[in-house]
């Protein structure tokens, strides 16, 4: 089997250029090149305090255009009102010529739209467009944090795919939103993540659990990968914990770790899903963190394999896969122990579970 394996190691540090013990700002500017299959996302996201909520993207290639040579810039833009309606538009395409990414640090411009950002404050304006705009300034209160200190997993027997995630997932939010005619000043909290790959995630993964955490004094990231069966189903999660007073990462997995999970039927996409999912990290240095998931309701279902054409369910029977989509509102509970006294926090979350393998007993699910 192909390997996967994150890159932790000082000779990936010294290829990377990356100091292990410093994150800066370079690392959030443009990452890959614009060669045929490559892709890169500048994402954000919102919880506002009068209900509204907002998810805000820049690609230098669009999804739809990954195969194609240069760049092909789009953006997405989602506004959801107190009431429940949703405005924007998924993707709003932007010649090249009138974009621009930048080489140290987060500089992109697609068209009239931007986001500029060092870590520590970020700038977003979305020009009115399909009915929506925004001015929306994003501040930090947590470090950013990079799985393994590079937050780039490889896969392939020489390294030659990766695929990434460098996350702030903690950031107090400020600004504007305007919809349905109407602007609305904002507050509430908010998460970035910049993410380049070189590799298909259908191809890649067989399946992944993303979310994070806000608890009363911690923030939690959680993103378990685990890879498709040509790469021996290997599981790779990204976990950190920050504490929000200070914002320094006081926790991230070293690799070892054990994982239990209650499955249920999900009937539409007829395969079965954690309802628990129950994460004890157990690093070598003695200390233990233990994550706790259970959703309680279903927000997103996206149907990929049986709500197909016949057509294109045949090209994913060719390809061994059968992918489908949920994205839950649950309940997260931390658990650690601090100066000799256990500390436990909970909390509202919203993740995502990606599974676009067939079902396996060998796949972590």
């Amino acid at each position: 089997m192909a390997k996967a394996r994150l890159m932790d190691q000082p000779a990936d540090f010294e290829k990377l250029g990356i100091d292990p013990n410093k994150v800066q700002t370079w690392e959030d500017d443009r990452r890959d090149t614009d060669i045929p299959g490559t892709s890169e996302v500048w994402y954000f996201d919102a919880i506002l305090d009068d209900g509204s909520k907002a998810v805000f993207y820049f690609h230098p290639k669009s999804p739809y255009k990954l195969q194609e040579a240069g760049d092909h810039p789009d953006i997405g833009i989602f506004i959801t009102s107190p009431e429940g309606e949703t405005y924007g538009q998924q993707i709003i395409d932007y010649p090249a010529e009138e974009s621009y990414f930048g080489k140290e640090k987060c500089d992109v411009k697609v068209g009239p739209h931007s986001v500029v950002g060092d870590f520590k404050d970020y700038e977003i304006h979305i020009d009115p467009v399909a009915d929506v705009a925004a001015d929306l300034h994003f501040h930090a209160l947590v470090k950013p944090f990079r799985q393994g200190n590079t937050g780039i997993i490889t896969l392939g027997d020489n390294d030659e795919y990766h695929y990434t995630d460098l996350s702030v997932v903690k950031n107090q939010v400020t600004g504007t939103l305007t919809y349905n005619g109407e602007t609305h000043e904002v507050t509430g909290s908010g998460y970035h993540d910049h993410q380049w790959v070189n590799i298909s995630p259908i191809v890649a993964w067989h399946h992944w659990l993303w979310g994070h955490l806000y608890t009363e004094n911690y923030t939690v990231l959680i993103y378990d990968f685990v890879a498709a069966k040509q790469f021996d189903y290997q599981q790779i999660p990204f976990f950190g914990v920050m504490d929000n007073k200070t914002g320094e990462v006081i926790f991230q997995t070293d690799g070892n770790f054990t994982h239990e999970t209650e499955l249920t039927l999900q009937p539409e996409i007829k395969k079965h899903f954690p309802k628990t999912s129950k994460y004890t990290f157990a690093n070598a240095d003695g200390e233990t963190v233990t994550f706790t998931t259970e959703w309680h309701q279903e927000l997103e279902v996206r149907n990929m394999y049986w709500g197909a054409t016949d057509e294109v369910r045949a090209q994913y029977d060719k390809m061994g896969i059968q992918p489908g989509y949920m994205r839950y509102f649950a309940k997260g509970t931390l658990s650690f122990e601090e100066d000799g006294q256990q500390v436990t926090e909970s909390g509202d979350m919203i993740y995502e579970y990606n599974y676009g393998g067939k079902e396996d007993p060998e796949a972590h699910v």
